[in-house]
C-alpha cells in the first residue's frame, strides 16, 4: 500500500469524526444553551450572596451604620437575581425546593443582621455613645477620683478592679466577671462607711460595666457565642445550600450530556478501531523500510563508510526515498576520494610553503648580523692599510695610533657579537627539526620532568632573582615525548629570563598541570614585563621578538608552537594580562595519562 493511499484513509476516517462531532454538538446546542443561561444566573446568585455574607463580616469589624443600608441594597439584588433563577428551573421541582429553602436562609439572616444592629445601637457605634459611652465617662470619673483622692490603697483597688475589666473584653472568660464582682463587693462595703463619695462612683462605674458586658454577651463575645454565632451559622447554611443547588444543577446537565457523550464515543472508537488496525497493516510494511534506512545512515555516520546502500525497490515512496539515499551516498563516495586526493596535495603544498617562509624569514633574520660582520671587516681592512702607511712613513703618532687601534677593537666587539647572534639564530633554527626523530614515547612522570629541566637551569636561576613553584600532582603520569616536554620547559625558562625579568625585582614562575575533561592542561606563567599586545596575535609566528636588538632571535616561541602542534598533537595558547605577566598554556587533547595515589607512586 502506497503511504499517499493510506493517508487519504486517514482523511476519510477523520472527516468522518468531525461531522460525527459536529452533528451531536448541533443536538446538544439547545440543551447546553439552556444550561448555560441556568450556570450563569446562578453565579449571580452566588455573588449576590457572597455580598451579602461580605457586608454583614464588614459589619461586626467595623460596627458602621453605612454596612447595614449597604446590606439591604444586596439583599434587594438576591431577590432579583433569586427570582430570574426561578422562572428558568420552573420544570424543575427537586431543583426548585432548594432554591426556596435558599430564600428563607437569606430572609432569617437578614432578621438576625437587624436584631445584631439593635444591640449594637444599643452598645453604641462611637466610643463616647451608648451603653459603651456611659461605661467609659463612670470609669474615667472613677479614675480621675482615685488619681485625686491621694489615697494609694484605694488607688491600688481600683487598678485591680480595672485589670479584671480588661481581663474580662480581652479573654471574653465569665471567670473575669465573677472576680470583678468580689473585688468591687469588698471595696464597696469598706468606700461605703469610709468614703461614701467614692462609693457612689464605684457604683456608677459598676452599674455601667454591668450594663456594658450584658449587651456584649447578647451580641457574642466572639463567633461561638449570642447573635455572632447565629450569624455564622445561618451564613454556613446559606453556603452549604447553594453549594447544594450547584452540584444538583451539575449532575442533572452531566446525566443529560452523559447520553449524547456515549452515543458518540461509541461511533468515534469504531472508526478509531478501523483506522488502527489499518495503521498497523502500514506499519509492518511501512517500518522495516525506515529502518533499514536509518541502520545505513547510523553505520554512514558511525564508521563513514560510504559504500553502503540501502538496496530498496522504488515500488513505493519509502522506496523511493532509498533509491535517493543509496545516489546520494555513491555520489558522497565518490567526492570523498576526490576530497582526499586534494587534501593530500593541500598538505604537501601547504607544507613546502610553510618551510619556504620559515627559510625567507630566516635568510632575512641572518642578513642582518652578517651584514654588520662584513661592514665591520671593511672598517678593519681600512684602519690596517692606514696603519701600514703610517709606520712605512716611519710616523710617530702614538695617540692616533692608540685610537685606531681602540677602533679595531670596538669593531671586533661588534663582529663577534654579531657572529655570536648568527650561531645562536643557526642553532635555535636547527631545533625546530633536528635530533626530534630520536625522541620515543614514553610514560613518565610529568612532575619528574619538569623538576629535570629546571635543575639542568639551575645556574640560571638563581634564589636572589627567581622564585619557583610548581602545582604538579605527584601521581600524574602521561604518554608522550620526555625530550619535547624537557624542550618546551627550557624554551619556557629562557623566555622568562630574558623577556620576563624586570631589573632589581623577583621574578615569581609558577608550572602547574590538572586534568579537566580528560584533556592534560599545563600552565607555564610568571609575573614579569608581560608581552607587547602589538606581538601577542602573531607570538608564535618565527623571528618574531621584542629583544633584537638584545640578542633575541624569535625562533623560541615557534619552536615551542611546532612541538605542541606537531609532536604533541595539542593545542597552546598565549595570554599576557593587562597588570603584568605571561601564561602559556598547553592542552594535550590526544595524549594518555593516569592519576595514581602517592602509595601507588611510592
Amino acid at each position: 500500500m502506497r503511504v499517499k493511499s493510506s493517508l487519504l484513509i486517514f482523511k476519510v476516517a477523520s472527516g468522518t469524526c468531525v461531522f460525527l462531532i459536529m452533528l451531536a454538538s448541533w443536538l446538544m446546542y439547545s440543551h447546553i444553551d439552556h444550561t448555560q443561561q441556568v450556570e450563569l444566573q446562578l453565579n449571580r446568585l452566588k455573588l449576590a450572596a457572597a455580598r451579602l455574607v461580605g457586608v454583614k463580616n464588614d459589619y461586626i469589624q467595623e460596627k458602621q451604620p453605612e454596612f447595614i443600608e449597604s446590606f439591604d441594597k444586596h439583599y434587594f439584588q438576591f431577590e432579583k437575581e433569586y427570582g430570574e433563577l426561578a422562572q428558568l428551573l420552573l420544570d424543575e421541582p427537586k431543583v426548585m425546593l432548594q432554591l426556596s429553602m435558599i430564600e428563607s436562609n437569606t430572609a432569617q439572616l437578614r432578621q438576625t443582621l437587624k436584631r445584631f444592629e439593635q444591640f449594637q445601637i444599643k452598645l453604641g457605634h462611637e466610643a463616647d455613645e451608648g451603653v459603651y459611652g456611659l461605661f467609659r465617662r463612670h470609669a474615667h470619673q472613677l479614675q480621675s477620683y482615685v488619681q485625686t483622692a491621694e489615697q494609694p490603697m484605694l488607688e491600688l483597688k481600683v487598678l485591680e478592679l480595672r485589670r479584671a475589666e480588661k481581663d474580662f473584653l480581652l479573654r471574653h472568660d465569665h471567670a473575669y466577671i465573677e472576680r470583678h464582682t468580689g473585688i468591687y463587693e469588698k471595696l464597696y462595703q469598706k468606700l461605703q462607711s469610709e468614703n461614701p463619695q467614692a462609693a457612689l462612683q464605684l457604683k456608677a462605674y459598676r452599674q455601667g460595666f454591668l450594663s456594658y458586658s450584658a449587651v456584649l454577651t447578647e451580641i457574642g463575645l466572639n463567633s461561638k457565642q449570642g447573635l455572632r454565632k447565629q450569624l455564622d451559622e445561618q451564613k454556613n447554611d446559606l453556603t452549604t445550600e447553594i453549594l447544594g443547588l450547584s452540584n444538583t444543577i451539575i449532575l442533572q446537565d452531566h446525566d443529560t450530556k452523559q447520553a449524547w457523550v456515549l452515543s458518540l464515543l461509541g461511533m468515534i472508537i469504531l472508526i478509531c478501531s478501523v483506522c488502527f488496525v489499518l495503521l498497523m497493516i502500514l506499519h509492518a510494511r511501512v517500518s522495516k523500510k525506515i529502518n533499514v534506512i536509518n541502520d545505513v545512515l547510523d553505520k554512514v555516520v558511525e564508521h563513514e563508510n560510504f559504500k553502503l546502500r540501502t538496496n530498496l525497490n522504488n515500488t513505493d515512496e519509502l522506496g523511493q526515498i532509498g533509491t535517493h539515499v543509496d545516489k546520494l551516498l555513491e555520489y558522497l563516495d565518490g567526492l570523498l576520494v576526490r576530497l582526499s586526493s586534494a587534501q593530500k596535495r593541500l598538505l604537501e603544498d601547504t607544507e613546502v610553503a610553510s618551510f619556504s617562509n620559515v627559510i625567507h624569514r630566516f635568510t632575512q633574520e641572518l642578513n642582518t648580523p652578517l651584514g654588520e660582520v662584513k661592514s665591520g671587516k671593511g672598517d678593519m681592512a681600512e684602519l690596517i692599510a692606514i696603519m701600514k702607511n703610517n709606520l712605512r712613513d716611519g710616523l710617530d703618532e702614538s695617540a692616533s695610533i692608540t685610537e685606531m687601534i681602540s677602533h679595531l677593537e670596538s669593531t671586533l666587539d661588534i663582529i663577534e657579537s654579531n657572529l655570536t647572534v648568527s650561531e645562536q639564530l643557526i642553532e635555535e633554527f636547527k631545533l625546530i627539526s633536528a635530533n626530534q626523530h630520536l625522541d620515543i614515547l614514553t610514560y613518565f612522570n610529568l612532575l619528574d620532568q619538569v623538576e629535570y629541566a629546571f635543575r639542568s637551569n639551575d645556574g640560571l636561576l638563581s634564589a636572589e632573582d627567581y622564585d619557583i613553584t610548581f602545582d604538579i600532582s605527584e601521581g600524574l603520569f602521561i604518554n608522550s615525548y620526555p625530550s619535547a616536554i624537557n624542550q618546551i620547559i627550557n624554551l619556557c625558562i629562557h623566555n622568562s629570563i630574558k623577556h620576563g625579568k624586570i631589573a632589581n625585582q623577583k621574578l615569581h614562575i609558577v608550572v602547574s598541570a590538572m586534568v579537566v575533561n580528560d584533556f592534560v592542561h599545563i600552565y607555564f606563567k610568571d609575573d614579569g614585563m608581560g608581552i607587547d599586545k602589538e606581538i601577542l596575535p602573531v607570538i608564535f609566528e618565527p623571528f618574531i621578538t621584542s629583544k633584537r636588538h638584545s640578542g633575541g632571535t624569535g625562533l623560541g616561541m615557534s619552536i615551542i608552537y611546532n612541538l605542541v602542534t606537531q609532536k604533541l598533537k595539542g593545542e597552546v595558547k598565549m595570554q599576557s594580562p593587562a597588570h603584568g605577566g605571561a601564561c602559556l598554556h598547553i592542552i594535550l587533547s590526544e595524549t594518555e595519562f593516569s592519576q595514581k595515589q602517592l602509595s601507588d607512586v611510592s
